[in-house]
């Protein structure tokens, strides 16, 4: 093969692979944003774009939210009591009832998924099928 025609392949694939990349890259990007949170008192309520409609949930008595995010299809809100997800394609919050002398050491939301990471337990939200998982520490 001749210096040029080497060249001219080299480049070819270079410029096939950053297409690639970049075409990827926007793949991800573009998913919409599917669900917003709106806390009003004593109710979450996850505004549902995929469907058209909202959700409530009501808080318990003397519950207090100490952290919340809220991704593209999935909202998680840690309180006092318990461990809730909402799901956009099932429509519904999924709620894990908080251990007693159990603390929150991190909560992350990001697409379609969330993950709340306890001193004792380390619990994963399937945006998807609207599942929590959860493993001890």
């Amino acid at each position: 093969m001749a210096m040029s025609s080497r060249f001219t392949l080299g480049l070819a694939l270079t410029l096939a692979v950053g297409i690639l990349s970049t075409a990827s890259a926007v793949a991800e990007d573009s998913i919409p944003r599917l669900v917003y949170l709106i806390s009003e008192g004593d109710r979450l309520i996850a505004s549902n774009i995929q469907f058209s409609r909202f959700d409530a949930l009501r808080l318990q008595a003397k519950e207090k939210i100490e952290q919340q995010k809220v991704a593209k299809a999935v909202i998680v809100v840690v309180t006092n009591q318990r461990i809730i997800g909402y799901s956009v394609y099932q429509s519904a919050w999924r709620v894990v009832p908080r251990d007693a002398g159990e603390t929150v050491v991190s909560v992350d939301a990001e697409d379609y998924s969330a993950s709340v990471i306890t001193s004792d337990r380390m619990l994963n939200f399937n945006g998807r099928s609207g599942a929590w998982v959860e493993m001890k520490r």
